[in-house]
């Protein structure tokens, strides 16, 4: 696998996104154009991703992510 590239500040839009305060290729969040959501790990199901897209993580600030996304992902990058 590349070795994925981190960015700082907001994604270029709303969805899911590999982000993490710690580089983690697992680590999930929701962006909704204003916050990151709490982390939801990548065998999360489809049943709960909504739960964690729905809560707002305390500590945004060193929240980085990527522009990875697997083919096989078990929920769509944004909300159809």
């Amino acid at each position: 696998m590349t070795k994925r590239k981190w960015h700082s500040g907001p994604p270029p839009h709303v969805g899911w996104w590999n982000a993490s305060n710690t580089e983690s290729s697992w680590a999930w969040r929701w962006w909704d154009g204003q916050f990151w959501s709490v982390l939801a790990e990548d065998i999360v199901g489809k049943d709960k991703a909504a739960w964690y897209a729905s809560n707002r993580d305390m500590v945004q600030a060193t929240i980085e992510w990527t522009d990875y996304y697997p083919a096989n992902a078990r929920v769509p990058r944004v909300k159809s």
